[in-house]
């Protein structure tokens, strides 16, 4: 039917016309018979996190059960929930983040505010202060790419390591870890409701101490 995979920082999840390294998709073909299953080069995946995230992403493993995530996904059913630890402090302790995003003219890697974008809203509290971070909840409403970091960015508070995103770097986090995590995950599948959740990752801790 699925499984659910806690997806570590620096993979990707699926390949690309620049890069020929492993994938998350490699390891869901080498594992499930996932032929047909999805666009080709992407059999398995209905939805992706960024390379640089952490965390729980589901993937169908017939399908039915893709056609019906598919489906959630589009329609806003599935709900995910992150955390992110920032750099400094959000003018309130939770809110409502409401900006449409496009392509950035200055980066094509990157997202940007735009009045002209597509609707990205992204719901946030404030679990905890250490120094001069912060510890994010955040409710993904919508699901835009790189649309959790390009609205920090915006609001002047990039989420810890996210280079590309303004933030400054860490000497002990590589490249490809930025403190942003995939952490909770629930929907509806056949009549049938699941709920997933991990913990927050070893790194998180070597920066805010909670």
């Amino acid at each position: 039917m699925f499984v659910i995979i806690n997806k570590p920082h620096g993979l990707l999840v699926h390949g690309t016309n620049t890069t020929d390294e492993y994938t998350l998709r490699d390891y869901i073909i080498k594992n499930f018979d996932v032929n047909g299953i999805g666009e080709d080069k992407r059999e398995g995946i209905v939805h992706r996190l960024d390379k640089v995230t952490s965390g729980l992403i589901i993937c169908p493993i017939n399908l039915d059960a893709f056609n019906q995530l598919q489906d959630g996904f589009k329609k806003r059913k599935i709900k995910k929930k992150y955390k992110a630890i920032i750099q400094g402090f959000l003018k309130s302790k939770s809110g409502e983040i409401s900006l449409p995003l496009t392509h950035s003219i200055k980066n094509r890697k990157k997202r940007e505010v735009n009045r002209n974008g597509r609707e990205a809203i992204t719901k946030y509290k404030t679990i905890y202060e250490s120094g001069s971070y912060s510890l994010l909840d955040i409710d993904l409403i919508t699901g835009r790419n790189h649309q959790i970091r390009a609205h920090l960015e915006y609001l002047k508070t990039p989420i810890v390591n996210d280079v590309l995103y303004g933030a400054k770097p860490l000497n002990h986090l590589d490249k490809d870890t930025i403190c942003l995590q995939s952490y909770e995950l629930e929907f509806g599948l056949f009549e049938k409701e699941y709920k997933f959740s991990i913990n927050e990752p070893d790194y998180f801790s070597s920066i805010i101490k909670m």
